[in-house]
């Protein structure tokens, strides 16, 4: 496991192969707290939309940490962005918070079921992701 800047969809998909599919949920406004079970459950659809052959308990699980540390600690709506195939699932949680936080358990319980994740800021919002291989 190894924590870097995160793959680009490119890459993930030359590794998925030709079954690549991304998926795009953003969180309710008026229930964010609600809203993690809704990302929970659009997780699972992704996972099974994409074809991934590895555990989508695994990616269900990153989706529910990442977005309940958005939830709890990041500002504005948070957006969850699924994309992979049958090898490869690359899941990223954006936020609006201007600077990272620190690691707790629930970014620990990512990094071991994760291949690598990150935290990274792009066009000045908060990305989160993972990327889980089969």
């Amino acid at each position: 496991m190894h924590l870097h800047e995160g793959p680009t969809l490119e890459q993930c998909g030359r590794v998925a192969g030709s079954a690549l599919v991304e998926a795009v949920f953003s969180l309710p406004e008026n229930d964010r707290r609600g809203g993690v079970a809704l990302a929970r459950e659009f997780a699972r659809r992704a996972a099974q939309r994409c074809g991934y052959r590895g555990h989508h308990e695994d990616v269900v699980l990153v989706v529910n940490e990442l977005t309940t540390n958005a939830v709890c600690h990041g500002s504005g709506r948070p957006v969850v962005h699924i994309s992979g195939g049958e090898e490869q699932v690359l899941v990223e949680v954006v936020d609006d918070a201007a600077a990272p936080r620190a690691p707790g358990w629930g970014l620990q319980l990512v990094a071991v079921l994760g291949e690598s994740w990150g935290v990274l800021e792009r066009a000045g919002q908060n990305v989160v992701w993972c990327e889980l291989t089969a």
